[in-house]
């Protein structure tokens, strides 16, 4: 009896001691780990997630210009954006923008895409390398590009349509064109990220379903709508939810070729929240407020095309 106690307290003894050198190899990796993460968790920490509480704040306060002197507000900054006539058509702005390029960007992305999955007599390297080139482009060096293109008097555009009768536009100070003109230029530089990722899920499809839908007769049509499209929608899905986020972020070109103008024509969200913290009279507060709210209709769209678009998306 004695000995079986003794073997029992040895096994337990046993135990103990595996488990307690299993904390230690445990506590040991953690620790290894968190210093291997520490200084991007510190970089992330004083530049993101300090910034996000900090400006969290200062949207419930009314901040003095030069930020000397605060008062707490709550929700009134909150308050009175969505009250301001001003800014709802920022809202709706920035909504029509993003109904504008993304549609038309994904179509005509996956329009080239399939052009460019179809064998080409010679220079396919060369196709696709001048269809994403705009993609290394900075913003900035788009809106000065277009700038040269739009300008009324010596400009590109404005000269290729004279060439053929038809009348040149103000297209950077007319609220019928601003915009567009806008668009136009942010979708010329997202076409070459939009196409890559396009022709790379047209290139995962399987060819058999192509050798067979020949085999029964289907015309070119017919396989683009019955089977590219539907084994694309993965990627097109993709293309639509980052397309959205990009769009109601956009900055670069606004500022370079119309700074909100004319008259608010396209003054998208995030242009006003620059504008309204560092342009004029600071009105950091708001701004801050702005930035959230910016951030929740980015939630509340991405929330709605994954309930309801994503759904309808057919994975092989």
């Amino acid at each position: 009896m004695s000995q079986t106690v003794a073997v029992e307290s040895y096994q337990n003894d046993q135990t103990k001691v595996l488990r307690r050198t299993k904390w230690k190899k445990t506590l040991r990796s953690a620790i290894t780990g968190y210093l291997y993460l520490a200084p991007t968790l510190i970089i992330l920490t004083i530049f993101v997630y300090i910034p996000i509480v900090t400006s969290f704040q200062m949207s419930t306060q009314r901040v003095a210009p030069f930020g000397n002197r605060t008062i707490d507000v709550g929700l009134g900054n909150y308050e009175k954006l969505l009250t301001s006539p001003d800014y709802h058509n920022t809202i709706t702005v920035t909504l029509v923008f993003t109904l504008i390029t993304v549609p038309t960007g994904i179509l005509l992305a996956t329009i080239f895409a399939i052009a460019l999955s179809y064998p080409l007599k010679n220079l396919k390297w060369l196709h696709r390398l001048l269809l994403f080139m705009p993609i290394v482009i900075s913003s900035a060096v788009t809106g000065v590009l277009f700038r040269w293109i739009y300008h009324p008097v010596v400009g590109y555009l404005n000269y290729s349509l004279e060439l053929v009768g038809i009348p040149g536009q103000e297209w950077l100070t007319s609220k019928d064109w601003a915009l567009m003109a806008v668009a136009f230029a942010v979708m010329w530089r997202q076409l070459g990220f939009n196409t890559i990722i396009a022709l790379a899920g047209l290139q995962n499809i399987d060819q058999t379903f192509y050798e067979a839908a020949k085999v029964d007769g289907a015309s070119l049509w017919q396989r683009i709508r019955h089977i590219t499209l539907p084994l694309l929608s993965p990627t097109l899905f993709f293309l639509l939810v980052i397309n959205v986020i990009n769009s109601l972020q956009v900055f670069g070109e606004i500022n370079i070729l119309t700074e909100g103008g004319p008259g608010g024509a396209t003054q998208t969200m995030l242009y006003k929240i620059y504008y309204d913290a560092f342009v004029g009279t600071p009105q950091r507060g708001i701004a801050s407020a702005q930035a959230y709210l910016l951030f929740i209709l980015i939630l509340i769209l991405s929330f709605v095309q994954f309930r309801f678009v994503g759904r309808r998306v057919h994975y092989q």
